[in-house]
């Protein structure tokens, strides 16, 4: 092979390296990325969770509440 070849062929080799080593930092940057979303992601989970469990235990006093202003009511209805 001639100098001139061998020189290009470098400046290849030199290029594939620095594509490698760029992509191998993006790589680790977006395993990082995902590591934080996938903790965020439980979080947020166990949150979802915990306010359901809130809204239905709501839910239950505001059924109950209606009860009692219906039960109130037709106790009112009757001494009319």
């Amino acid at each position: 092979m001639s100098l001139e070849k061998l020189q290009d062929l470098e400046k290849r080799i030199r290029e594939v390296v620095s594509l490698l080593q760029r992509v191998e930092l993006e790589k680790e940057a977006l395993e990082e990325e995902l590591k934080r979303s996938q903790a965020e992601k439980s979080t947020l989970k166990v949150t979802v969770e915990r306010l359901e469990s809130e809204r239905k235990e709501v839910r239950a006093r505001v059924d109950e509440l209606l009860e009692e202003v219906s039960r109130v009511e037709a106790t009112l209805q009757e001494q009319r």
